[in-house]
C-alpha cells in the first residue's frame, strides 16, 4: 500500500516547494499568498463538495467522491506547507493514536485543545 501513496509524498514535496519560492502564475502560490484564510475557504469549500458526492450513487457517485476526496486533501496539503508541516509528521500523529478509542483521544486532549467539532 505504500507505494500507493507515494503521489501523495511526491505532491507534499511539489507543495513545501512551492511554498519556498512561490513560482509566478502557479494555483498552489495564489492559495499560499492568501494565507489560512484563503486555503480554509477552499477547505470548507472542497469539504461540502465532498460531502454532497457522498450520497451520489452508484459508479458515476463513487467517481465523483473520490474526485472531490482529492480535491480536499490537496488543499488541506497546501495548508500543511503554508505552516511548514510534512504529511510524515501527520501520518506520525495518526500513528501514535493507533489503537486508542477516538473518544478516548478526544477527551485526553481536554476543552482547550482548539477544536470544538464533535
Amino acid at each position: 500500500m505504500s507505494d500507493s501513496l507515494d503521489p501523495l509524498v511526491r505532491l507534499m514535496q511539489t507543495l513545501q516547494e512551492r511554498a519556498k519560492n512561490r513560482p509566478t502564475g502557479s494555483y498552489t502560490t495564489k492559495l499560499l499568498d492568501g494565507g489560512p484564510e484563503k486555503i480554509g475557504k477552499k477547505i470548507r469549500e472542497e469539504a461540502e463538495e465532498m460531502i454532497e458526492a457522498a450520497s451520489e450513487e452508484g459508479d458515476a457517485g463513487r467517481e465523483h467522491f473520490v474526485y472531490e476526496a482529492g480535491d480536499l486533501i490537496y488543499h488541506a496539503m497546501v495548508l500543511l506547507a503554508w505552516k511548514g508541516v510534512d504529511l510524515s509528521e501527520v501520518a506520525n500523529e495518526l500513528g501514535r493514536r493507533e489503537g486508542t478509542s477516538g473518544l478516548v483521544e478526544k477527551a485526553s486532549r481536554g476543552k482547550n485543545s482548539g477544536s470544538n467539532a464533535e
